[in-house]
């Protein structure tokens, strides 16, 4: 029997952001070009454009590649600027041409740090349709607010860049329709070497310090930057922060959802395997979760539904609550011995609107291009490989079932290298970059962290009881948690103030 796994179906919960190609349709209001949205959508109805500040106008208009410049206020960031830079479709072969790579600023003077913020996606995402850009909601890094002394009154005392992903969003280098020729982490970097370089020589001039910065993919992108920041040696960037950044040296890297099993959320490890187990021995308990999956994606139920798949969408459904749930508020519903069937579907399937589990509802909504990071995982970035021990002896499931998920894990044990991050790995032992790697212990993407440094160059911390997040102030949400945020924080600034 076939069987067909959502291999991507945590990758939806990376975080991400959105989109591209903005112009000015007149002075009140910054709307997109294209793609068309549907008639009754108001893109942009809470953004309003603005002069902004004359000199940081006039200084990025110096810049050759910038066009569609466009400030405007935002209610994360305050004054931003908003511009496209016209970027290389292959840094390798100037021939190929320019597209158009969506860039959002914020500006203090041209003597303070700077945080560059490395997407691994869109600039935002939003549940509608395509990935739609909505810069009045473009968030910024934790780190704006956690270095800035007034961050927490929104008052910044650093610039910050948010450079959007190729090949995401609007940032689209063969257009709506493309074949990924020229997506990689390398091209990214050289992306964002370009921008970097110009905003040194035209804005940014006072050699202040920078920061690059991201969570999950974004801070993937993050770590692969300081990789070609050394390899080129084009000394871009002071200090590097990856937040939640797995390293997967594999295709698909068991190891992330071995650590989901093992590792993650300790104290109710135990809980969790009773309760799986039951699910694919409990025939009450396994068709109340069918009709649980039924209700929660109608459109698969015209098909017959069986045990096999959702037991194994209540183990993505666990990755997801493990990567983001916080513990003390989701392990009260844990199902036991005397929770009823109905109560052992609604936990194993999780309706995305439950806020008794999710203090962050963050779902994202996927384009409807092919996605890149779906490509990307074969190119340089990895994934993860799910670990099904716990359903292995299901009385419910087949023997091609059992085979099926033994077939999955070890295609995973067996998966192709990733070249680049196998590189990464071994070039951290020497690097003289200054890298801080932060992961959550609670969250089954630290199965793929970075090893113990043993290069000064190099640190790593693991938030107690941390999920996959770089807030600071949830850190302290947790025993042990504000003592390593400090320690984070305090090599930052090391670095930051040579």
């Amino acid at each position: 029997m076939k069987k067909n796994l959502l291999w991507m179906l945590a990758t939806i919960l990376t975080c991400g952001l959105t989109m591209t190609s903005c112009v000015a349709n007149d002075d009140n209001a910054v709307v997109p070009e294209e793609p068309q949205y549907p008639a009754n959508f108001d893109v942009f109805s809470t953004l309003k454009g603005n002069a902004g500040d004359p000199a940081v106008v006039a200084a990025l208009k110096t810049i050759e590649n910038v066009e569609d410049l466009k400030p405007f206020e935002n209610i994360n960031l305050g004054q931003a600027y908003y511009f496209n830079y016209k970027q290389l479709v292959d840094h390798n072969d100037p021939s190929k041409g320019t597209f158009k790579q969506q860039v959002v600023l914020t500006f203090v003077s041209k003597d303070a740090p700077t945080i560059l913020h490395t997407q691994g996606y869109a600039l935002t995402l939003q549940p509608v349709g395509k990935n739609h850009n909505r810069l009045d909601s473009i968030g910024a890094p934790d780190l704006l607010w956690t270095l800035s002394k007034n961050g927490d009154n929104d008052v910044f005392d650093l610039n910050s860049v948010q450079v959007e992903y190729r090949y995401h969003g609007f940032s689209l280098p063969e257009g709506e329709t493309n074949s990924f020729k020229y997506l990689s982490a390398e091209q990214q970097s050289k992306d964002l070497h370009a921008i970097v370089t110009d905003l040194k020589k035209a804005l940014i001039t006072g050699g202040g310090k920078w920061l690059s910065t991201g969570v999950s993919k974004n801070g993937m992108t993050t770590a692969q930057y300081a990789y070609y920041d050394e390899l080129y040696g084009w000394n871009d960037i002071d200090v590097y922060v990856p937040f939640v950044a797995p390293i997967p040296p594999v295709e698909f890297d068991l190891r992330i959802g071995t650590y989901m099993l093992t590792q993650s959320s300790k104290a109710v490890l135990a809980d969790l395997e009773k309760a799986y187990r039951k699910l694919v021995d409990d025939k009450a308990i396994a068709d109340a979760t069918i009709e649980a999956y039924k209700e929660k994606f109608p459109s698969n139920s015209q098909s017959p539904i069986d045990y096999y798949t959702v037991a194994t969408a209540a183990i993505g459904n666990l990755f997801a609550v493990q990567s983001y749930g916080d513990i003390d508020t989701w392990k009260k519903f844990i199902p036991t011995e005397n929770s009823t069937p109905v109560e052992y579907a609604t936990f194993f399937m999780l309706d995305d609107n439950d806020d008794r589990i999710y203090r962050q509802n963050n779902r994202r909504a996927a384009a409807e291009r092919q996605d890149p990071f779906a490509v990307q995982i074969g190119i340089d970035q990895g994934n993860l490989g799910y670990d099904y021990t716990w359903l292995l002896d299901g009385k419910l499931l087949s023997d091609d079932d059992k085979a099926a998920l033994r077939k999955q894990m070890e295609d995973s044990k067996n998966s192709k290298p990733i070249d680049l991050e196998v590189k990464l790995l071994e070039n951290l032992k020497t690097t003289k970059k200054h890298l801080v790697f932060v992961y959550g212990e609670n969250d089954p993407w630290t199965g793929a962290a970075i090893p113990d440094p043993t290069n000064p160059n190099v640190k790593k911390h693991i938030v107690p009881n941390g999920t996959h997040t770089d807030n600071f102030k949830q850190y302290a949400w947790y025993p042990g948690g504000k003592e390593v945020a400090d320690q984070i924080l305090a090599d930052i600034k090391v670095w930051m103030n040579q």
